[in-house]
């Protein structure tokens, strides 16, 4: 009797030891599948309106199914994945009312971002920080530099955003920069706008350094209203607007 409960005592912990570090594997796998598939999605690596089974991730990414089926669910509450069948999914299709809707709610609030983190003032390191992320330039022919030069766009958005002193507003606006990451990989592989965006990102830089509000935000507003306009007219000779219509809805759901 003292035996057993002495083993069962020391085996205890083990178990519960060993459950954790599966549940911690398994969360770790989940979360490393979300992130590879999401940034395939948002550098269009994964085309938009794409067909995608979980057989065909799991190979891909060398993952378990698990993890790429936990992961397919956080992607389909995102918008970014559109489940077909119980192991297909598809990549949500890129529409003109895609870059309406996010570049509309851009427009309304990122100008005003800008005035409040003008208003507000950058800290030294935080400043230099964003005139260097202005200087972010791009060859057009080459994936990896757009993938670093989208990035350092959104890192400058975000440091703005972020400076803004408005916690709640910097949340919306980070979720709005993921989906204008593969709407902005449209426009920037085909046009090389990497002057437009230097220049305007140096000036909204300095208007910022001097508390210049109404400036940054209005360079803010005409920068977007320019990238809007752009990535729409990229996105009328995509193969894949055939077979979406003006509204947005897929017309291969329709079939």
């Amino acid at each position: 009797m003292s035996s057993a409960r002495s083993f069962s005592v020391r085996t205890a912990p083990t178990r519960r030891s060993d459950r954790r570090a599966a549940d911690d594997q398994t969360g770790n796998l989940s979360e490393q599948a979300y992130q590879r598939i999401r940034a395939e999605i948002l550098f269009f690596q994964l085309a938009p309106g794409s067909r995608i089974s979980e057989a065909s991730l799991t190979e891909r990414f060398s993952l378990r199914l698990a993890a790429v089926r936990s992961a397919l669910v956080r992607l389909a509450q995102e918008g970014l994945v559109e489940k077909t069948d119980e192991r297909t999914a598809r990549v949500a299709p890129l529409t003109l009312k895609d870059v309406r809707d996010v570049y509309g709610l851009r427009i309304m609030l990122e100008p005003r971002a800008a005035e409040l983190a003008a208003q507000a003032g950058l800290s030294v390191a935080a400043l230099q920080r964003l005139r260097r992320l202005a200087e972010s330039r791009y060859e057009f022919t080459n994936h990896r530099e757009l993938v670093d030069f989208l990035k350092a766009n959104r890192e400058f958005n975000l440091l703005v955003a972020t400076s803004s002193g408005n916690a709640r507003l910097a949340a919306v606006l980070t979720h709005l920069q993921d989906l204008t990451l593969r709407i902005l990989y449209v426009g920037i592989r085909s046009l090389n706008v990497s002057e437009w965006f230097h220049t305007t990102h140096v000036q909204i830089a300095e208007a910022i350094g001097q508390h210049d509000g109404a400036r940054a935000a209005q360079l803010w507003e005409t920068d977007l209203r320019y990238g809007e306009r752009l990535i729409s007219d990229a996105l009328l000779t995509l193969p894949e607007l055939s077979r979406v219509n003006l509204a947005g809805t897929s017309l291969e759901s329709r079939k």
